[in-house]
């Protein structure tokens, strides 16, 4: 089968490519198990502005193990070609899959049967938080991916209503939720230089993601601020992630307390999850959130917003694993960051309840059920 992976050549993949490099990850132990199939890899040429010139020569994509096409086209060339049907998936392959919007379809001719991961509809849900023109390309993609005979995989029953909602056969849709065993081992040296030089000292709350409208960011520094002054000592925010698009979420007066360390090592993140006193994720909107499950994962209580389904999906019973608040309302945010960086019972609750919410997630289940579909649409 084919894996069409484009997301994983942007500069900033997001969380599309913290899922596709997970997924990969999956597949790679069920192969070594046996139960997996052969996969090949496509994406567009690589950019050597953005993987250096020392690999001009080779693919980074070969890491993951499998045989890579590469387009002779850039990514923004080809992604427009795929759009408009000019470019077509490679034939010879019994299923050709892509993990975005971004899709090849397959010639006319072709048997292959094709698989489209959405991750959510973010357009739709807050098209304030998009450009003009990302909302254009991603309505115009959904049309394409909703007309096609396309399998849909989505993370979240949330995601899935709302494709049912907007047109997608519910038959076509299978729900896969993302792994939370993707981070590796901690790195504390590399950690503690990261700290230090941002001026981190003693007790913080974390949030991590990529700096962009729908994240929220700002709401969560204004709700810290809030709360900073009744906390026991003078604790900082640290915001971990790149710069995606849209203004920095916060003015320089209004970012007292709050350190914004950009992108980091996956081995320093993994010990910034086990270092903070709690965890804060309030995007407006979410597909699925895989930042709360790495932080479970660690152990650290977390305040979640109750659009991220990860954490708080459509028709869940169990007791939620972490502080639910309302990502539009300050005060509720205040209250919920307030209470799981002071309430010690609530906090000792909160790390076992998390912890079992992310037991069973894991890549290669995830992994496992994509396995399921390709060879049932073979």
């Amino acid at each position: 089968m084919l894996l069409v992976v484009e997301q994983l050549r942007r500069r900033v993949p997001g969380g599309i490519g913290v899922t596709t490099r997970g997924l990969l990850g999956g597949l790679a132990r069920c192969i070594t198990e046996g139960d997996g199939v052969d996969v090949t890899l496509l994406a567009s040429r690589p950019d050597v502005r953005l993987v250096g010139r020392a690999h001009a020569v080779g693919d980074p994509l070969a890491r993951f193990g499998r045989p890579v096409l590469s387009s002779r086209l850039p990514r923004p060339l080809l992604t427009r070609a795929w759009d408009h049907g000019l470019v077509h998936a490679p034939g010879g392959f019994d299923v050709v899959h892509s993990v975005s919007l971004a899709a090849p379809r397959p010639r006319r001719s072709s048997r292959s049967g094709l698989v489209v991961t959405v991750h959510d509809v973010a357009w739709r849900r807050h098209p304030e938080a998009t450009t003009p023109r990302g909302l254009r390309w991603h309505e115009a993609a959904l049309i394409r991916v909703r007309q096609s005979a396309a399998s849909v995989v989505v993370l979240s029953r949330l995601v899935a209503a709302d494709l049912e909602s907007l047109g997608v056969d519910p038959a076509r849709i299978t729900v896969v939720p993302g792994g939370a065993d993707h981070l590796p081992d901690p790195d504390p040296g590399a950690t503690d230089a990261l700290l230090a030089r941002a001026g981190v000292r003693g007790e913080f709350l974390l949030t991590v993601g990529t700096l962009e409208p729908r994240k929220n960011v700002d709401r969560l520094v204004e709700a810290f601020g809030r709360v900073r002054p009744s906390l026991p000592g003078p604790w900082q925010l640290v915001v971990v992630g790149p710069e995606g698009w849209g203004p920095l979420p916060t003015r320089p007066r209004q970012t007292d307390g709050v350190v914004f360390t950009g992108a980091v090592p996956d081995p320093v993140l993994a010990e910034l999850y086990h270092r903070a006193r709690a965890f804060a994720y309030v995007p407006l909107t979410e597909g699925y959130g895989l930042p709360p499950l790495e932080a479970m994962r660690a152990g650290t209580p977390t305040v979640v917003s109750r659009e991220v389904p990860s954490v708080h999906d459509l028709g869940a019973t169990e007791p939620a694993p972490a502080v639910i608040v309302d990502p539009l309302d300050v005060d509720d945010i205040t209250s919920g960051l307030a209470a799981v960086l002071a309430d010690e019972g609530l906090r000792t609750e909160l790390s076992a309840r998390g912890m079992r919410h992310v037991l069973p997630r894991t890549w290669h289940a995830a992994a496992r059920s994509h396995v399921a579909l390709w060879k049932a649409l073979r």
